[in-house]
């Protein structure tokens, strides 16, 4: 596997209980404490995903999202958050996240599943048409 995650998170107590089980589930990571350190990081690295909280220090979530449009084709940003809100969400959509998920409902190991699925054929396939 071996792909390579940016993930940005100002706290470092959440910086480690992530840490760890991605770096046992193979993914290479990069932490970003803020925003702008973020935004500097994507210009001399490409990513494979960005684990990308809203409330940062410096820049916040939004705002990287908005000053990193030019991202290369193959970078997911996933928005990995405590906030729920719609208007949030909505804004994070129309910048072209491909998915919002709130922390509590992923912890380190549903987070390694959702990330590990990311790479799997849509079930929706055919199978039967691939000849």
């Amino acid at each position: 596997m071996n792909k390579h995650i940016l993930m940005v998170e100002d706290f470092p107590v959440m910086q480690r209980f992530y840490k760890d089980a991605l770096e046992r589930a193979g993914y290479r990571l990069s932490i970003a404490g803020n925003g702008e350190e973020a935004l500097a990081m994507v210009g001399s690295t490409d990513y494979d995903i960005i684990l990308l909280d809203l409330l940062l220090p410096k820049l916040n979530g939004i705002e990287f999202l908005e000053r990193y449009r030019d991202r290369p084709a193959g970078t997911k940003v996933i928005v990995l958050t405590d906030f729920s809100d719609a208007g949030r969400m909505e804004r994070a959509r129309e910048l072209g996240i491909s998915d919002y998920l709130i922390k509590s409902e992923y912890p380190p190991s549903e987070l390694v599943k959702k990330l590990d699925e990311l790479d799997k054929p849509k079930s929706s396939e055919n199978p039967s048409k691939s000849k």
